[in-house]
């Protein structure tokens, strides 16, 4: 019986053959882009204006990144709506590495709140958790309460008591009504335009609480200008060490903070993902970055490649999404 070589003449094995063509070359193509990624600048759209946590540390980022691959990275802050206006632009922008997104915690919140014009799991690939902060709970040092049992004692006695945040849809602004459903206080959110006018209110008296993250806050606390009575994360700071936890004051599963994640557009190819994952892990775990975040009142979250850091995301995504619907914040609040 004669054997067919492979080829035309059997149908099958010419398939295979072809399958395996295009694995290899897929393959290949893959391999290629992760050898010559970056090949010219690379643009990150920070969500925020200048000057904050989220720019801070994507100007850090970004030097480091640039001096290791060799090619410009770039900052490029397109603020507003909260970091959707910047959210929405990179969602748009080819999935070719050269467009990546530095978003806060209001990424995966602002969805659970209102139409936005981006899925936080289908519209951008999670590529790094880059650094959180402490979201902390301070007050004008003339509230005569040092810890929040005895805040929330005297919160009895003034009837309804607001709270100042930096706008609205953020971790803060959700820690602060995640707060009020857990205690039954009637907090009122106070929404400013930015940390600095409701940090700034509160040292004056104007308001006699905020919820901040700890790099908005750190130098007023410092100076006696404000005073933290509670952190909102699930465990103490390395940052502030003596300060309690929610949970320490007995309000379980309270874990709030404000974290920074980088992002790249849907479709965007595997292999480039995974190179920048594995460079910024080795980059925000540094001794020098640790101890650069610490000086800006931040840290890391540890490695995690690309598997995990979407896990996380997901978390946070399914987290916020009950704290909304517990809660019954709207985005207007």
């Amino acid at each position: 019986m004669a054997i067919s070589p492979l080829g035309k003449g059997c149908p099958i094995a010419y398939a295979l053959v072809l399958g395996w063509a295009a694995v290899s070359a897929s393959t290949g193509v893959a391999l290629a882009q992760s050898r010559t990624y970056p090949s010219k600048p690379v643009t990150i759209v920070v969500a925020f204006p200048p000057g904050g946590m989220t720019d801070i540390v994507s100007r850090a980022l970004a030097k480091e990144l640039s001096e290791n691959l060799k090619q410009p990275f770039v900052i490029e802050n397109r603020a507003g709506v909260a970091g959707q206006v910047g959210t929405e632009y990179v969602a748009k922008q080819a999935p070719d590495g050269y467009t990546l997104l530095v978003g806060a915690t209001g990424y995966v919140i602002a969805p659970a709140m209102k139409k936005v014009g981006y899925d936080p799991l289908k519209s951008l690939e999670p590529v790094a958790v880059l650094a959180r902060s402490p979201n902390l709970i301070v007050v004008n040092p003339k509230v005569p309460a040092k810890t929040l049992p005895e805040f929330l004692d005297w919160a009895k006695t003034q009837g309804s008591i607001p709270y100042g945040t930096a706008g609205a849809a953020g971790s803060t602004h959700l820690g602060g009504e995640w707060l009020g459903k857990v205690t039954g206080y009637p907090f009122v959110h106070v929404p400013y335009k930015g940390a600095a006018p409701a940090t700034n209110d509160a040292v004056a008296g104007q308001i006699p609480m905020a919820v901040q993250d700890s790099m908005s806050v750190s130098a007023f606390i410092t100076s006696g200008r404000l005073r933290p009575i509670a952190n909102m994360a699930s465990e103490r700071s390395k940052l502030f060490p003596e300060l309690p936890t929610m949970q320490e004051s007995g309000f379980k599963g309270f874990d709030v903070y404000t974290w920074l994640g980088l992002y790249a557009p849907a479709g965007t190819p595997a292999s480039v993902v995974t190179m920048l994952n594995k460079e910024i892990g080795t980059i925000m775990n540094s001794p020098e970055m640790v101890e650069r975040l610490r000086l800006q009142y931040s840290e890391p979250l540890g490695v995690m490649d690309v598997a995990r850091t979407r896990r996380f995301v997901e978390a946070e995504v399914n987290k916020w999404k009950r704290v909304v619907q517990e809660t019954g914040v709207k985005s207007d609040d």
